[in-house]
């Protein structure tokens, strides 16, 4: 086949200008550079070809001369030419230095040309080297030998260049020059549009060479062009032509989403490929799909012959698109005449057309709707990449690379913000924290950003109110079309909702229910009343199916796998990317249900728009009793299995939960018990004041409802009480109250007991260990002693039972450790934990006797096993603090001293990985008295032992003896006898280091 002269000419000046453009970079800062000259200097020679370009410098000398030639690929070049063209050059211009690059594969002898060039030789030495390589070829060996001294003199200036690099690899190298030279200039990252830029500049080399009177490219002129302000080149990328992209591209974006942006690149390397490879975006609408599309074309226009934009919203938009591709390639009149618009033709000739153009080519197939409807209309062959945005997260793609685009970065949400509102670097830092709000208000979600930064600079509101504008006009905003930047084809709450009412168009089709679109609508309006991060699936889908009051059990109620698949059923919400799979909860046990453990993410603006009509909703009341439910299922279920990373996650969603019931004033049978075991968690948490306003909540919707329940009086009367007893700055209520509370489940006890003789043992247990607490100890006496007996001679009369035995050998167990006898309370938790009653705070409780017992008696194997155990129900969670910290305080100290008086590596090494426990760390950040002091003790002997000695000092330098009292224990004195031996031991270790760095001082 002919080869195509003009293209192949056409790839020896983009190669020409290319190299030109790199070596003018080269020399843009040099002060004794003037300028480029691009095509040599006018009128100098009989060659007008042999100089591409030269550099001139401050006196206006020639420094450099320069020839470049191209080859295709795989070309070589040889000896004799290289001669032939260098001589042409040192004929032709005067010149400091000359120089040939080429990216021909040079051969043997061309490579010994070059290497006796470069070599610091003398003249006749160079002559005498160069002949004997020419010496089978007579024509240039006289053309050598003709050669004047001063003829030889500047071959001796000559060198040559072999580039090993293809025009992609060289486009690759020239854009990264041109970022790092914006960076040192501050004049921004100059990702906008770099290959706009690159692809700019090389056209202004094809411009002064062809205007001989305009040849010069002066360093200032191409420092001018180099450093355009970003914003003016993006916004002349999007609306001017620059002969590459056919088709309605978006404006080009002016925030870069770096990350996404080198995900597409590397998923489309500059690899010298012919094959078409594809990369799909998909996400939610307003995401910044579209955006994220131009960005990457125009950063790569230069690395493309051409750029099709395609509409895939419809097989109609498809059609226009593929018209305009076929008019730009010049073969849309054909088409139009000869096929009358015909679709499948239409794109058969333009697919035929693209395997043949020899140049490379890009289309975007934008705002696609339906993946199978676009398929056909992609390009299976030919020197292309094609880039596709969706919405629906289900299409299968083979090969192609799948993005999921997700929201902004938190610097790239407060940068759009910015540029938006026109705030400047000093009003920026001024309003940092509004800024910062308003970005995370809005979720990072770049369309509700330029919606709410539309809303706020149209409607005047200044950046100080911004807290209150999120409060109350943050929907309003995400409706309002006059908020829409230019491009944008409707609000949020638009596109969104019309992804709801197909998603609800699919639950009858044809007359024919189906049951997973159905259910997953009633998934997404649940999860809106949830936080927005590990939904469990089962959870919020049963929430919308099951009625608790039918189901027997009392535990997570999980969807039959054979009567409903959820996998199907989410899958109808990815289809339109409403959300996504998040990361999977704690296993519950042996529980093995299809999608048992998975759990979903859904934006916060999605669950903020669907919550505007979901409030209105005459079943609203109705639906969320039932999802309260079942979340106090899921979260009590974990609280007594000790699963607490699962609690925890299920926990964040009951926080949510309840301030909507609150918000919307919500009662109902099922939200009472949802109050008191959040109240449960809460105090788990630490939030004793919160725990205490649910259960507050609780007794007052109880008191309200016509079918009291009495069993969950009594239960959040008891932990009121605990409350006071444990933490009385918290408690709201005193000890008149709690009078009339403990009269109340004496009475409830009484009245169970001959049916549920267990409950009223439990009952009285309960109140009688609150009452023996040391803080309730002064009252007891003077307030509580009738009643204190009554529930005695109750326990007494009801006899031993499962869980009076448990809670007696925990607490025999805490006495056997203050007597120093350690064995008889290993052995009395060990039998505990084997008890099928202990449950919840108990089991922690045991478990942190245990491992102390064991601290004690110096069985390090042991207490580290079981430590491991201790840890492991934790987590990364930070629940029950006061367990962890009693157990940091009572190990660690056991640890702390086998480690000073014993040098017992195996106490060391506990006492370090106790300190390593999360709620630990966060007291080892404060300052205070009593067990924090103690614990940052602990942290000082532990660096002490490490070798940290610096930081021991420091640590315990910032504790005095006095900080280490506590009046609630009397420990006092022997923690400030191990305050003494760390200091100690901190003297003596700091003494043989400061020696040890003497000696070596006088060696």
């Amino acid at each position: 086949m002919k080869p195509d002269g003009g293209r192949v000419a056409a790839r020896g000046f983009q190669y020409q200008y290319l190299r030109t453009l790199e070596a003018m970079l080269d020399v843009i800062d040099d002060p004794n550079v003037q300028a480029l000259r691009v095509e040599g200097a006018p009128g100098v020679g009989v060659d007008r070809d042999s100089v591409d370009f030269d550099i001139i410098g401050a006196d206006e000398s020639c420094l450099l001369a320069v020839q470049v030639k191209s080859k295709a690929p795989g070309g070589h070049i040889y000896a004799p030419d290289i001669l032939e063209i260098l001589i042409s050059l040192i004929k032709n211009q005067e010149a400091r230095s000359y120089q040939l690059m080429t990216n021909a594969l040079p051969t043997e002898p061309a490579e010994r040309m070059a290497s006796f060039l470069r070599a610091d030789i003398e003249l006749d030495q160079l002559r005498d080297e160069l002949s004997r390589l020419l010496s089978r070829h007579p024509s240039r060996l006289a053309q050598l030998e003709s050669l004047s001294r001063d003829q030889l003199d500047r071959l001796m200036r000559c060198t040559v260049t072999f580039d090993r690099r293809d025009d992609i690899e060289i486009r690759e190298a020239l854009r990264e020059r041109l970022r790092l030279y914006r960076n040192h200039a501050e004049a921004g990252l100059g990702q906008k549009s770099a290959g706009l830029l690159s692809g700019y500049l090389v056209s202004e080399m094809l411009r002064k060479a062809a205007d001989e009177s305009d040849a010069i490219f002066t360093t200032a002129e191409l420092r001018s062009h180099v450093l355009i302000d970003g914003e003016k080149l993006a916004l002349l990328g999007g609306r001017r032509d620059w002969g590459v992209v056919v088709g309605a591209m978006p404006q080009i974006p002016d925030v870069t989403r770096n990350a996404l942006l080198r995900a597409i690149c590397e998923a489309l390397p500059r690899s010298g490929r012919s094959d078409v490879r594809r990369v799909v975006l998909v996400g939610p609408s307003g995401i910044g799909k579209s955006s994220l599309a131009a960005g990457y074309v125009a950063d790569r226009a230069d690395s493309y012959d051409w750029i099709f934009w395609m509409d895939g919203e419809s097989e109609d938009s498809l059609l226009a698109s593929y018209a305009r591709t076929a008019a730009s390639l010049n073969i849309g009149d054909n088409i139009v005449s000869n096929y009358a618009l015909d679709s499948s033709r239409i794109r058969d000739v333009v697919h035929s057309e693209l395997s043949r153009l020899t140049g490379r080519w890009a289309i975007v197939f934008d705002n696609v709707r339906d993946s199978r409807e676009v398929e056909p209309w992609v390009p299976r062959v030919g020197n292309g990449d094609v880039l596709l945005t969706l919405i629906d997260e289900t299409a299968r793609h083979g090969p192609a690379t799948v993005l999921q685009i997700g929201v902004m970065e938190p610097h790239e949400a407060r940068e759009l913000i910015c540029r938006r509102l026109n705030i400047g670097q000093d009003e920026a830092l001024r309003f940092d924290g509004e800024l910062r709000r308003l970005a995370e208000g809005m979720s990072y979600w770049p369309l509700a950003l330029e919606l709410s930064t539309g809303y706020i600079s149209t409607c005047g509101i200044r950046l100080e109110d911004v807290d209150d504008y999120l409060d109350r006009l943050r929907i309003r905003s995400l409706a309002d079309a006059d908020s829409l930047p230019p491009g944008y084809p409707r609000t949020l709450a638009a596109a969104l909702f019309l992804c709801l009412d197909q998603l609800e168009a699919r639950i009858q089709r044809n007359g024919v229910y189906d049951y997973r679109p159905h259910i997953a609508f009633g998934m997404i309006t649940n999860s809106a009343y949830l936080a927005s991060h590990q939904l469990p699936v089962h959870m919020v889908a049963a929430a919308f199916l099951a009625d608790p009051s039918h189901t027997e059990n009392f535990g997570p109620v999980f969807l039959d796998p054979s009567e409903f698949n959820l996998a199907e059923v989410v899958r109808e919400l990815r289809r339109f990317s409403l959300v996504a799979f998040d990361e999977d909860l704690q296993r519950l046990g042996n529980v093995a249900v299809q999608y048992g453990d998975r759990t979903l993410a859904i934006n916060s603006i999605i669950q903020d728009l669907i919550r505007v009509h979901g409030d209105f909703d005459e079943n609203i009341a109705s639906a969320l009793n039932r999802l309260a439910n079942h979340v106090e299922r899921w979260l009590n279920t974990a609280l007594n299995l000790n699963l607490l990373e699962r609690a925890s996650v299920v926990f964040n969603h009951a926080m949510v939960l309840a301030g909507h019931l609150l918000r919307l004033n919500i009662g109902g049978s099922n939200i009472p018990l949802f109050y008191g075991n959040l109240a449960t968690a809460c105090r788990a948490g630490g939030d004793t004041q919160r725990a205490e306003a649910f259960l507050q909540a609780e007794l007052y919707l109880l008191q309200q409802s016509a079918n009291s329940n009495e069993l969950l009086t009594v239960q959040a009367e008891l932990q009121l009480i605990d409350i006071l007893f444990d933490t009385p700055t918290d408690a709201s209520i005193n000890t008149d109250t709690a009078a009339e509370f403990f009269e109340h489940i004496y009475r409830y006890a009484q009245s169970v007991k001959p049916i549920h003789p267990h409950a009223a043992s439990k009952l009285a247990i309960d109140a009688r260990v609150f009452l023996e607490r040391p803080l309730a100890e002064q009252a007891r006496l003077a307030k509580f002693r009738e009643i204190y007996e009554k529930f005695s001679h109750l326990i007494a009369e009801l006899g031993p039972s499962p869980y009076s035995r448990t809670v007696d050998a925990l607490s025999r167990a805490n006495e056997l450790i203050s007597n120093e006898r350690f064995l008889g309370a290993e052995k009395l938790c060990r039998q505990a934990l084997r008890s099928d009653y202990l449950a919840g705070s108990m089991e922690l409780e045991a478990r942190r006797v245990l491992v102390e017992s064991l601290t004690r008696q110096h069985k390090w194997i042991s207490a580290q096993e079981e430590f491991l155990n201790f840890k492991q129900k934790f987590g990364s969670t930070k629940l029950y603090p006061q367990i962890v910290r009693l157990f940091a305080h009572n190990v660690g100290h056991a640890c702390a001293l086998a480690a000073l008086t014993e040098d017992s590596e195996e106490g060391a090494r506990l006492l370090g990985d106790v300190l390593s426990l999360p709620l630990v760390c966060d007291v080892l950040e404060q300052s205070g008295r009593g067990v924090t002091s103690r614990l940052r003790l602990l942290a000082s002997i532990r660096d002490l032992i490490s070798g940290r000695i610096e930081q021991a000092e420091t640590i315990l330098l910032s504790i005095s003896p006095g900080d280490l009292q506590d009046g609630r224990d009397v420990e006092t004195q022997s923690w400030g006898m191990l305050w003494q031996m760390t200091r100690l031991a901190l003297f003596r270790m700091a003494s043989v280091v400061y020696l040890s760095e003497l000696a070596d001082q006088s060696n």
